[in-house]
């Protein structure tokens, strides 16, 4: 009971020094250099006739600096911006990365140690455009006592798609968003994207298609 009374006795007191016991500590933390490997983002310039294949390597850089400066970077992340020049030759080509490359947003007070690794192997292909039919997916259902006036039609039918040959080559469609229209009683147009995120190397025209078709009564 004695203790139960001495932890509670003035508790108000003792959470706000516990509360100003953190905020110091924050702060000193802050203060502190500290170095810390950072996940670079890598942009790349390429030829108009060429283009990934795959996602670039990771790259990281180990940056020293103040935290509360290394904490500026989950918002606005190092990168490096690299120029493939025109007689770069598929499969690979390999680019080489030192610390002077890496681009610092101008408000985060960092230095660049060293990155990793200091050569990227990217992967190239040809560059490719095909027009590849639209699949929609998802469901479209009418009313209860309706059904579907002939088939659905999706507007355009096929979309182009550019990128890499190797990418391009092995699609037999290039899916929709999930859609999920239902009840429907009548004529009905809807407007739809296209999944460009299981694609994120290729480039699609247009990005939305339309799925149209009418509904009677059985």
């Amino acid at each position: 009971m004695a203790l139960r009374d001495a932890l509670t006795r003035n508790w108000p007191l003792k959470l706000a020094a516990l509360a100003l016991s953190v905020i110091l500590w924050v702060l000193v933390a802050s203060e502190e250099t500290t170095s810390e490997l950072v996940s670079v983002r890598v942009d790349l310039d390429l030829p108009p006739d060429l283009a990934l294949a795959k996602p670039a390597p990771p790259l990281r850089a180990l940056v020293t600096g103040p935290g509360r400066e290394l904490i500026k970077l989950y918002a606005t992340p190092l990168a490096i911006r690299a120029a493939i020049p025109a007689s770069a030759t598929p499969p690979v080509w390999h680019l080489s990365v030192s610390p002077p490359d890496i681009q610092v947003p101008r408000s985060v007070k960092v230095t660049i140690q060293d990155v990793e690794p200091r050569s990227l192997d990217l992967s190239l292909d040809r560059q490719v455009g095909r027009d590849v039919p639209v699949a929609l997916r998802g469901v479209v259902e009418p009313e209860s006592g309706f059904a579907l006036a002939g088939r659905l039609v999706v507007t355009p039918a096929a979309v182009r798609v550019t990128g890499a040959r190797v990418l391009v080559d092995e699609l037999d469609s290039f899916p929709t968003e999930p859609v999920d229209i239902r009840g429907l009683t009548g004529a009905f147009e809807r407007t739809v994207g296209l999944d460009t995120a299981r694609a994120m190397l290729l480039s699609v025209m247009p990005r939305t298609v339309t799925v149209s078709g009418r509904v009677r009564a059985n």
